[in-house]
C-alpha cells in the first residue's frame, strides 16, 4: 500500500513540474528575400537636352545666338568617378544676329557642334556634379557660307538622379579663340552652349 501511495505522489509530482515547467516556444524560421539593387556606378547611359547656342564677336560687339536647340548624347560610365561621353547639338530654327544697332533673324542659318569628352564626376545622395573636357567641332553657318573651327572643349555641370533617371543642366565652352574659320580675323571669339536635359542609365 505504501509503495502504490508512493509512485501515485512520484506521478503527480512530476505531472505538476511539467505543467508548471517553463517550455520555451519554437518561434518559426522566416526567410526574407534578398533585394538585388541594380549596380548604377557604370554602363551605358543616353540623353536628350534642350539647348541654347551663342557665338559671340568683340569687334563689333555682336552676337549669334539660337535660343531653341536640340542635344543629344551617349556616354559610358566606367565607375562613380569617371565616365566619357559623345554629344552633339544643333539649333532649331533661324539664329539671331544682334549688335547694338541691328536685331534679326538670320535665314536659313544655324549654330551645331559636336564633340567627345571626358568627365569626372562626383556625387552625394543623389545629387552630382561633373566636369566635361574634351574635342570637339563647332559649325556657324549664315545661310550663305559655313565656318567650322576644331579644338579643345570644356564645361561644368550638375545633375540629380532619381533610380535610372539623371536630370542635368550644363554649360560647355565649345570655341575660345581669335578667328573662326577666316570669317572674324583679329576678333576674340567665343561660343558657348548651355544644356537642360535628362539621361536615362541602361
Amino acid at each position: 500500500m505504501k509503495i502504490k501511495l508512493s509512485l501515485t505522489a512520484l506521478l503527480l509530482s512530476s505531472t505538476f513540474a511539467l505543467a508548471g515547467g517553463d517550455i520555451s516556444p519554437v518561434e518559426p524560421v522566416v526567410e526574407v528575400p534578398s533585394v538585388v539593387t541594380p549596380n548604377l556606378s557604370k554602363g551605358f547611359y543616353a540623353g536628350l537636352g534642350y539647348s541654347c547656342l551663342q557665338g559671340m564677336y568683340d569687334t563689333p560687339d555682336s552676337e549669334f545666338k539660337a535660343m531653341s536647340g536640340i542635344s543629344v548624347n551617349l556616354g559610358y560610365d566606367i565607375n562613380k568617378y569617371f565616365a566619357v561621353e559623345a554629344r552633339y547639338s544643333t539649333s532649331l530654327g533661324d539664329v539671331n544676329y544682334k549688335t547694338w544697332n541691328v536685331d534679326k533673324d538670320i535665314k536659313d542659318s544655324s549654330i551645331s557642334n559636336i564633340g567627345v569628352y571626358l568627365k569626372p564626376q562626383f556625387s552625394v545622395a543623389g545629387f552630382g556634379m561633373y566636369g566635361l573636357v574634351g574635342y570637339g567641332q563647332t559649325t556657324m553657318d549664315d545661310g550663305k557660307t559655313s565656318a567650322k573651327e576644331t579644338g579643345i572643349q570644356y564645361g561644368i555641370g550638375t545633375d540629380f538622379t532619381v533610380m535610372n533617371v539623371d536630370m542635368f543642366v550644363d554649360y560647355r565652352r565649345l570655341y575660345d579663340a581669335e578667328d573662326f574659320d577666316g570669317t572674324a580675323k583679329g576678333q576674340d571669339v567665343a561660343v558657348n552652349s548651355f544644356t537642360l536635359g535628362v539621361n536615362y542609365k541602361f
